[in-house]
């Protein structure tokens, strides 16, 4: 749209304005390649155009090779300060006291001991192992003094009663107290434990082997692990034993066992070992503390950035790069020149144009008015939103204003695609179109076409259409309308009623089946009602035109006696009634004018009756029911006898 508005002079403004933006992008892009070129090999983060202010440096390669020894030599304080320290050992703490109180148990009367007599004797002369576990499942199940393994009375026998003591809430108790046990220990002695407590040994001996070279370490740090695994292992399998011989007898008091004990006794005798072990970790990271505070790591720091300063600097005033700078140094100076050249380009197409639109405003607004719309167009300007020049305006609908709006405009905002109808839309663009021709000098030189003008365009507008194609058609070279509107096409040939040999109709029709051709259009006939196209159709036959086709000439027998009647008879013969159903009215008719009807009722029922054969509606077999060449000539002149001799009728 904005191009099409600011005519020739502006279109070449804003070619050039175009090229300019593509030129930029062009020679921007190669800056870029060039200065990728002038940044390969520098060492560090660094601008352009820091790289280019390096200032030349005397004795370069001398000063570059002393901070090269020096940042060598801090390389080994750097790797001393990121060292880690030596780590420090940790086992689980097993509390002999704990363990012992839980084995034997605590809090067991005297009833539940001998409880526990009778219960043990039982299950020793009368069952397995397994005999305690057995017992307590049946006495679970006890829900009346019945045995629930054979249903047999217990009410008062002497071993129920110590089974349900030996099994009763201090029992259970007892098992929670040995579960919870049990997985403590396993949580405490897990083997992922014993595995970190290696893997820290093996660390602390390469650590040990690396700060001996920088640090006096007096202390001797060994420790056994063969000697440790061998007591973890024997202590963890014997507690795990006791357990499980606990939790088979829950209130069968348990001793710790001599050899037990003395495995205890072992793993605290290594425990011993392990803090005079940490006691020695921690006197050796002391020192490799005080090793570390030594370290000014801000000395490394300052000689590596001196030092790619220095590579910088040497590599900018390099013959490669001095001719790298100079063509990144043209390049910049031509991507100045050309932004230059497109800045006053935009100063000129910005005032060109602002004339241009005012007078646009005016014009649009007259043609929008004189189509009957219920808005106008204002603030029309020219807008270089990103870079591109376009054209803005606003909407004024009853006096509001709406902007355009993109799509990106929340649909709940009034913009252009949601206020305008597609007939104002339609008119908009109609209006801009002849503010366009009415501009144009070299009109009378120029081949106007109106693609399909009417589009989505109410009566009113329509006709305002056709006055303006008129118009230009006295004014134009030559107009050419494009439309699928029969109708209008023939309004414009009624205005143009005086001057029909500067006009020429032409149509497309199917040549084929996928071809079309164009070929000359004869409007006048095209544009017959239906009524005068049957009855054409009947006269062209009964005057014996050749080629034509006689079923279509049937099907045109009834359409015309309905429209012929409907014509005559407007409140008794509907649109949507038949001509079967207009006979049924006339043969009960008992008033006028329908009873001046009945004279011609038998002659009106045979055509119908001839006629309905070739309707779809009236016979599924239509297309194939044969035709008479001499009856079809009878019927077709009866038709237009009885439409002749309608006038009799009085209305």
């Amino acid at each position: 749209m904005y191009l099409f508005t600011i005519g020739k002079q502006g279109v070449t403004l804003a070619e050039e304005l175009f090229k300019c933006d593509e030129d930029l992008k062009k020679e921007n892009g190669l800056k870029k390649l060039i200065e990728k070129e002038l940044l390969s090999g520098v060492t560090g983060v660094l601008s352009t155009t820091d790289f280019m202010k390096l200032p030349v440096k005397e004795n370069i390669n001398d000063e570059i090779l002393l901070n090269e020894q020096a940042l060598r030599a801090s390389d080994k304080d750097i790797e001393i300060k990121g060292k880690s320290l030596l780590l420090k050992l940790e086992l689980p703490i097993i509390d002999k006291n704990k363990l012992e109180s839980i084995l034997l148990g605590t809090g067991i009367g005297h009833a539940i001991n001998n409880a526990a007599d009778l219960t043990r004797k039982y299950i020793v002369n009368k069952l397995d192992h397994n005999g305690e576990k057995w017992i307590e499942y049946g006495m679970n199940k006890i829900v009346d003094e019945t045995c629930p393994f054979c249903n047999q009375d217990i009410q008062g026998l002497e071993i129920i009663n110590a089974f349900k003591t030996y099994f009763s809430e201090e029992y259970k108790k007892t098992i929670r107290t040995i579960d919870a046990m049990e997985v403590g220990f396993t949580q405490k002695f897990s083997n992922d434990v014993i595995f970190n407590f290696q893997k820290n040994i093996a660390t602390n001996i390469e650590l040990l082997t690396f700060w001996k070279q920088y640090v006096i370490i007096d202390d001797t740090m060994s420790l056994a692990f063969d000697e440790v695994i061998s007591v973890w292992n024997e202590l963890t399998a014997e507690i795990k034993l006791a357990i499980n011989t606990k939790k088979m007898s829950p209130l069968e008091e348990l001793l710790i066992s001599e050899e037990l004990n003395s495995i205890i006794d072992g793993y605290l005798a290594a425990l011993e070992k392990l803090k005079d072990y940490n006691d020695k970790i921690d006197r050796t990271n002391q020192k490799i503390e005080e090793r570390k505070a030594t370290i000014n790591h801000l000395k490394a720091q300052d000689i590596k950035s001196r030092l790619n300063y220095l590579m910088n600097t040497k590599l900018r005033h390099s013959d490669e790069k001095k001719a790298i700078i100079d063509k990144y140094q043209s390049q910049e100076l031509l991507i100045k020149k050309i932004e230059n050249h497109k800045k006053k380009l935009r100063a000129q197409l910005d005032t060109y144009t602002r004339d241009i639109f005012a007078k646009y405003e005016v014009r649009i607004n007259h043609h929008l008015k004189n189509c009957g719309a219920s808005f106008k167009i204002s603030d029309y300007k020219s807008s270089f939103q990103g870079g591109k020049p376009s054209s803005n305006f606003s909407l004024l609908i009853n006096n509001v204003e709406v902007n355009l709006g993109n799509e990106k405009s929340p649909l709940t905002t009034p913009t252009f695609s949601n206020t305008l109808s597609e007939g104002d839309k339609s008119s908009l663009a109609f209006a801009f179109f002849l503010a366009k021709l009415e501009s144009d000098t070299e009109i009378d030189k120029k081949v106007v076409i109106f693609d399909d003008p009417i589009s989505s365009l109410d009566n009113h507008r329509k006709s305002h259409t056709a006055d303006q194609v008129m118009k230009f058609s006295q004014m134009a070279k030559q107009v050419i309308v494009l439309t699928h509107d029969t109708f209008f096409a023939r309004v414009l040939w009624g205005k143009f009623a005086d001057k029909r040999t500067l006009l020429t109709q032409l149509c497309i029709r199917r040549d084929g089946i996928q071809d079309s051709t164009i070929d000359i259009w004869d409007i006048e006939e095209a544009t017959k009602s239906d009524y005068y196209q049957s009855f054409f159709t009947l006269a062209d036959f009964l005057e014996g035109k050749a080629n034509m086709n006689y079923r279509a000439v049937a099907m045109c027998i009834r359409p015309l006696l309905e429209g012929n009647l409907r014509i005559r008879f407007p409140r008794h013969f509907k649109s949507t009634e038949w001509l079967g159903g207009f006979i049924e009215k006339v043969r009960s008719a008992t008033e006028e004018p329908l009873i001046q009807m009945q004279f011609q009722l038998s002659e009106l029922e045979e055509i119908n009756d001839y006629s309905k054969k070739f309707h779809h509606d009236q016979n599924p077999f239509a297309d194939s029911e044969p035709i008479n060449d001499a009856e079809l000539m009878t019927y077709v002149e009866r038709t237009l006898q009885a439409v002749r001799g309608l006038h009799n009728a009085v209305v």
